[in-house]
């Protein structure tokens, strides 16, 4: 498992950009040389204990033990950060196949109409054919019929568009919650480190950015003063709890905007 989740990372850094690939090198390489770091230290304590009990020096063996040991520490902690990851991806990919298949269905029944309109419309023309007498009322009659299918068709076309729009922002909202529930997690697993407020400022400005494009000045008004309650977080620093607490609050603002767009359709 642990060696399919680096195979997994390295896939993922094809995908990258030049520059997303470096700052995601980077950071692997900067937890490399941490865990570095902790293997010498790990050694130089053990070498300490050992001569300070008056024994001989540590093995060569007993030093390569404690590298080993902190490289499947780091190695743990890498698998366990992509699989904390990956789970609300795959739970959200699940849900929009789902949806992806209930609207080609729809897209099915809709072609099933169209063609029984047409094979109606193709029979009411032969029947004119055989009985009408009158040229111009047969012409109208056809006319009329035939501008009545093209705005069932409108009409069936214009509906779909619709739910398609409507499945697409319903994504790209779930993929904005992701990313700032990332942000909360990350605030909260280093409550001694200072609060990426970059990545807040950064999905924050994304996140507006997208609502003026696609929705109504009041949804924006509405994510950038949330309304809802606020969330405290026990056993934090007050610094992390506001930090977390403001973008929870914009993260559950996001959920009632896919609730609304779900309800609508």
């Amino acid at each position: 498992m642990l060696w399919l989740q680096l195979v997994i990372k390295i896939e993922g850094l094809l995908t990258l950009t030049v520059g997303e690939r470096f700052a995601d090198l980077g950071q692997f390489t900067w937890q490399a040389l941490v865990f570095l770091l902790i293997g010498g230290i790990m050694m130089m304590l053990i070498d300490w204990t050992v001569r300070r009990f008056g024994h001989d020096k540590v093995s060569h063996a007993q030093y390569m033990t404690a590298l080993a040991l902190s490289g499947l520490l780091g190695l743990f902690l890498l698998w366990e950060e992509s699989y904390r990851n990956f789970q609300p991806l795959k739970t959200h990919n699940e849900l929009l196949l789902a949806e992806v298949a209930s609207l080609r269905e729809e897209l099915k029944a809709k072609d099933q109409n169209v063609e029984i309109l047409e094979r109606r419309f193709d029979k009411f023309t032969a029947q004119l054919t055989e009985v009408g007498k009158d040229t111009g009322k047969t012409v109208h009659a056809l006319q009329e019929k035939l501008k009545e299918r093209e705005n069932q068709i409108a009409s069936l076309q214009n509906q779909l568009h619709e739910k398609i729009k409507k499945a697409a922002l319903r994504n790209q909202l779930a993929q904005l919650r992701v990313e700032g529930n990332r942000i909360i997690d990350k605030a909260l697993s280093t409550p001694t480190s200072r609060p990426p407020s970059d990545e807040r400022k950064q999905w924050f400005t994304s996140t507006i950015q997208y609502l003026q494009q696609n929705m109504d000045a009041g949804h924006v008004e509405e994510f950038r003063n949330p309304l809802t309650p606020t969330v405290h977080f026990d056993g934090l620093p007050a610094s992390h709890d506001v930090f977390a607490s403001d973008v929870e609050s914009r993260v559950r603002v996001l959920q009632r905007f896919s609730d609304e767009l779900r309800e609508a359709n």
